[in-house]
């Protein structure tokens, strides 16, 4: 989808190569909106839960006692994340060959609302209970971001040139919300009794029911490209563009924490959630137009696509004076 970003550079020559300025921009980021495919359900498989399984046998004496877990997938609906920028920017190199190293830091909010369901079977003899649980948590986010990037570019001719880049992009995301769960209570009434333990009440050390929880997780992105970019002036001062890429990432795994929260705020509980790495190659175009301003400075106005989701639309950076 497309994005807008707005960003504002002064240069500073500092020999007749180099061009350093501050940067402040808004970037549009989608990648929070990536929806996956049906793969997570086609393999939602019923997982027997060997530890309660044991414990239960031990207390009961039903050797063919089984608790199965099948957990059903999710859907979510989230907001496009947008973030104020700030940054530097170091543009060098000859005629021909340019380098341009690029750090920035900015700060955005999302809202983010997550429905998930889990299926729990116990079964002992020709005797069967079961549970559905269907989880709902809302939760308003606060998300740091860090960019990285070098980029480097060859002109091959007045029209015609060869990009290549690297970048390294860091989120750290902090969220609170509310947590609602609709359940009954076969399974865990029945572990209850054979266990000995209190009947359940949905509540964490008889403080009631969490429904505050705060979440927290960390990604970190890994990225290259290379590819084609042709110019073609239409006016004095302006030079329409297009960019053709081959874009590849990686994202190391992730742990995503979950703390449900009490009355008071305090912590009853934590969840950890694991998340695997995950590697994508694929196209990145950008289409737009570049608009002299001054010696220094230039607007560029342009819709890009990845295959990590991002777009962003206009710029104003420096340019080499």
């Amino acid at each position: 989808m497309a994005g807008a970003v707005l960003a504002t550079a002064l240069a500073t020559p500092a020999q007749a190569d180099v061009v350093i300025g501050p940067s402040v921009s808004y970037y549009f980021d989608n990648s929070n909106l990536r929806a996956s495919d049906l793969d997570g359900l086609r393999d939602a498989l019923q997982v027997i839960d060997a530890d309660l399984t044991g414990q239960l046998r031990e207390a009961s004496g039903f050797d063919d006692l089984t608790v199965e877990v099948q957990d059903n997938g999710s859907a979510s609906n989230s907001d496009q994340v947008g973030f104020a920028m700030v940054g530097e920017m170091v543009n060098f190199g000859g005629d021909r060959d340019r380098f341009t190293v690029t750090a920035m830091y900015g700060s955005g909010e999302a809202g983010t609302e997550l429905v998930s369901s889990r299926y729990v079977t116990l079964s002992v003899a020709d005797v069967q209970f079961t549970e559905l649980s269907i989880i709902q948590t809302v939760t308003a986010e606060e998300v740091d971001r860090l960019d990285l990037e070098l980029t480097w570019q060859r002109r091959v001719s007045e029209n015609f040139a060869i990009p290549a880049g690297a970048r390294y992009e860091r989120l750290a995301v902090t969220g609170t919300g509310t947590l609602v769960i609709q359940q009954n209570d076969e399974v865990r009434q029945f572990v209850a009794d054979v266990l000995g333990e209190d009947a359940p009440t949905r509540n964490i050390d008889a403080l009631g029911r969490p429904d505050r929880i705060a979440t927290e997780r960390s990604l970190e992105t890994f990225s290259g490209r290379a590819g084609v970019a042709a110019f073609l002036p239409f006016n004095a001062h302006a030079v329409a563009f297009f960019n053709g890429m081959v874009h590849a990432s990686h994202q190391p795994a992730s742990t995503f924490e979950t703390r449900f929260l009490g009355f008071d705020e305090e912590t009853l509980g934590v969840e950890e959630r694991r998340d695997a790495a995950e590697t994508s190659i694929g196209p990145d175009f950008a289409v737009g137009a570049q608009f002299i301003l001054t010696d220094s400075i230039a607007l560029t106005s342009a819709i890009a696509r990845s295959c990590s989701s991002r777009c962003r639309a206009i710029s104003i950076s420096a340019i080499r004076g």
